[in-house]
């Protein structure tokens, strides 16, 4: 039967199609800037605007979280960036905790709630050149140091 042949073979092809759009849709497990692992469940990263800092070149995105614990997410990364240090401060009553590579060319910054155990958002950056260690220990601090 050709006309049963042709239904089927529609089928197939409106189900691979389906299926690539799924896939193109997926939301990425890394993020696009620096490549690092992104928190299971967290989409749709905002681009940062080019800056510097310690006259170092930053690009990064940002994304706002909902309904995470800061714990269980710092947690999550401190097993997902190997060889990555946190440094953690409070500023402005907010937890700041931010993992930098050993050469200080990228980051993650979880970032809390002010005066609660909920994330607001996790950022990540890209520096050129990498910053120093007494840079990367004042980063999130608001009392930045430059070497």
């Amino acid at each position: 039967m050709p006309g049963l042949f042709a239904i089927k073979r529609l089928l197939l092809i409106t189900i691979v199609s389906g299926a690539a759009c799924v896939f193109a849709s997926a939301p990425s497990t890394s993020d696009p800037v620096t490549s690092l692992p992104v928190y299971p469940g967290v989409t749709d990263p905002d681009p940062l605007p080019k800056a510097s800092v310690c006259r170092k070149a930053m690009q990064g995105d940002f994304y706002m979280v909902m309904g995470q614990k800061v714990d269980v997410v710092v947690n999550w990364y401190a097993k997902h960036l190997a060889g990555f240090r946190n440094y953690h401060a409070i500023t402005d009553h907010r937890s700041q905790d931010t993992f930098f590579n050993s050469d200080g060319t990228q980051e993650v910054t979880v970032t809390g709630n002010p005066n609660s155990t909920e994330v607001f958002s996790i950022s990540y950056g890209r520096f050129q050149p990498g910053l120093s260690e007494p840079e990367r220990a004042s980063f999130n601090t608001g009392k930045q140091v430059c070497r």
